[in-house]
């Protein structure tokens, strides 16, 4: 077997890029390294979400650099924190050179097909003002995907903590918040069959929403655990 050099750390093969956030995490969040079954490598980028909205040059390159600095370490395949990341989804994985989840919206074809093509996919997203049609199509949607958004911005301690930056955290509180989002997207939606978490902050509650809504959950590990079975997967023989 032969061994590649010239990295200053092995045993890495997924690369996470964040905003630097004193947001809290916890397990199931992308930005928590106890979410993921194998190491990951993180790299900050320059900027927050908010420069996602509309995008432009500046937090292109911002992101560009931040991945950079992980394939040039060795990482083979690279996650995006903020589901708004979508907006760079094509350029970013044509430039880097390795797999690049820019989104868990990036799953929104790949649903669509296990989904025998019809019913509707919910998109549960930290703000359904912000999230455009443009970071859609750069995930892959198309207007033969019906698609179902629900925002949390009017849910009271999910705003407090990750729109508005709050530090003191309540695990069951946020967890209510995202079941009451739930059944805002389940009353709206009339053939409901899959949902997906915009907001890489929501992911540890896709349990519990799949519990609710009794449909398949897809959020930011989901695409990192896709990715991650493509640059290592398991020998069996």
């Amino acid at each position: 077997m032969k061994i590649q050099t010239g990295y200053p750390f092995y045993g890495q093969n997924v690369g996470v890029l964040v905003f630097s956030t004193v947001t809290p995490r916890v397990p199931g969040d992308a930005g928590h390294a106890a979410s993921f079954s194998y190491p990951v490598r993180y790299e900050v980028v320059r900027g927050g979400f908010a420069d996602l909205i509309e995008g432009g040059p500046e937090i292109k390159a911002a992101l560009l650099e931040a991945g950079q600095r992980l394939t040039a370490r060795g990482i083979r395949a690279i996650v995006g924190d903020c589901g708004m990341m979508s907006l760079y989804q094509d350029c970013l994985g044509a430039e880097l050179g390795v797999l690049f989840a820019g989104s868990s919206l990036c799953q929104i074809p790949l649903l669509w097909q296990l989904m025998g093509r019809r019913g509707e996919i919910g998109i549960i997203t930290g703000h359904s003002g912000l999230l455009g049609e443009r970071h859609l199509r750069a995930s892959g949607w198309t207007e033969e995907i019906p698609l179902v958004i629900q925002g949390m911005q009017e849910e009271a301690h999910f705003s407090e903590i990750v729109i508005h930056g709050g530090l003191d955290l309540d695990v069951d509180r946020m967890c209510r918040d995202v079941l009451a989002a739930g059944e805002k997207l389940r009353a709206r939606a009339k053939d409901l069959r899959g949902v997906i978490f915009e907001c890489s902050n929501l992911a540890s509650y896709s349990a519990d929403l799949r519990e609710l809504l009794e449909v398949p959950v897809f959020d930011t590990i989901s695409a990192a655990n896709l990715v991650a079975y493509g640059v290592e997967p398991p020998r069996y023989l």
